[in-house]
């Protein structure tokens, strides 16, 4: 008869004692590297989407500034355009007679600021160019001029033409007005010449010179300049 094997398990439930068994809290559980957590996530989505939209607005209004900036230029540019004076100032002979003149060729008016002469270094403020000639000239006349006076609030309106100097007569009394003010015509050096500072209805300010081209030039390229009245000169 066979002999049956050893059973450890059976010997030990025939002393009545349970068999041993490891403890729970020590079983350990392999729970591998741990995972890494991703960066695109709901919370960030949301904040990136809401960054961009913001964004995105921000560019669309300062375009939109940009542009209405430019129309309002544009609109500024235009009634100024339309209100636009543009003087001429020059000399006129013909046998018997010299003139010299000044016109207004642009569309708007233009607003006197004063009226000057330029001899050397000196700018001499003056009302009308009869005066000038009798206090500065050599030769005195004996023979009557006509002439109108430009001073700081004259208007000239468009198309306006004015006579700042006529002299009808003998040629010989022509002569000696035009000898004198042809130097401040059109010189080449521009030491003698002169000079209108007027405005437009939006204060543009220029100044006209009789030298060549005779071309206005904006008061801001020009600047300011340093005159003398004509009546703290005698």
């Amino acid at each position: 008869m066979e002999e049956k094997p050893n059973n450890p398990t059976n010997q030990e439930n025939k002393g009545g004692k349970k068999p041993y068994k490891k403890p729970y809290y020590k079983k350990r559980y392999n729970q591998g590297p741990p995972k890494k957590k991703s960066f695109w996530n709901a919370d960030k989505i949301v904040s990136l989407s809401a960054m961009a939209i913001a964004l995105f607005t921000l560019a669309v209004l300062l375009y939109q500034s940009n542009i209405l900036e430019r129309q309002y230029e544009l609109t500024v540019e235009q009634q100024k355009a339309s209100v636009l004076p543009y003087l001429q100032l020059g000399p006129s002979f013909s046998a018997g007679r010299y003139t010299i003149t000044v016109s207004n060729k642009g569309v708007g008016p233009a607003f006197i600021n004063g009226f000057y002469v330029k001899k050397a270094d000196s700018i001499i403020s003056i009302y009308d160019l009869v005066s000038y000639y009798d206090n500065f000239s050599s030769k005195k006349r004996s023979f009557a001029c006509e002439f109108a006076s430009l001073y700081k609030g004259c208007v000239i309106a468009p198309g306006e033409e004015i006579e700042l100097l006529n002299v009808i007569g003998d040629q010989i009394d022509v002569d000696l007005i035009g000898n004198f003010f042809n130097k401040y015509m059109y010189n080449s050096t521009g030491s003698m010449k002169l000079m209108i500072d007027y405005r437009s209805t939006f204060n543009d300010a220029w100044v006209l010179e009789t030298t060549f081209p005779p071309q206005p030039i904006s008061k801001e390229e020009y600047g300011n300049f340093d005159f003398l009245d004509i009546h703290s000169l005698y």
